[in-house]
């Protein structure tokens, strides 16, 4: 009972000697995969339209014999257009082109682009000729815009 008394010290052990955990990747990979395949799978594919247009080279155009009024509608290689060789804005183009139909209705609006015009102001020009009442819109590719 003399021990009773006496200070208790905590028990010393010996800790095991402990491996160190290495956590595998495996099952994160997995779910990883999982999920792609899953959003995959979840996902809807826009197909691609695209529309093939077999320009003619610029010197093989034809010149057409016409008594109707022509108005040139250019595209640049660097995206501004023109009509009849003087620079427009595309917010103005379209009331430029009312302008000129309203003149000659029977007018024809012939969108010439360069060789390496960008499509989208190519669209441009051919959607505000439409949209000004131009009966009849051509289009050509040639070396460079008056």
């Amino acid at each position: 009972m003399a021990n009773s008394h006496a200070k208790k010290r905590p028990m010393l052990f010996d800790e095991p000697v402990g491996r160190k955990r290495v956590l595998s990747l495996t099952p994160l990979i997995d779910v990883v995969f999982l999920l792609l395949i899953f959003f995959m799978l979840a996902s809807t594919f826009m197909k691609t339209q695209t529309l093939t247009v077999i320009t003619p080279a610029p010197d093989e155009s034809e010149e057409v014999d016409t008594d109707r009024v022509v108005i040139e509608l250019g595209v640049h290689s660097d995206g501004h257009l023109t009509i009849d060789g003087k620079t427009v804005l595309v917010g103005n183009l379209e009331d430029k082109l009312k302008a000129r139909i309203k003149e000659n209705p029977e007018a024809i609006v012939s969108v010439l682009a360069e060789k390496d015009a960008l499509v989208q102001p190519l669209i441009w020009a051919v959607d505000a000729a439409r949209r000004a009442g131009a009966d009849t819109v051509s289009t050509s590719r040639v070396g460079s815009v008056k």
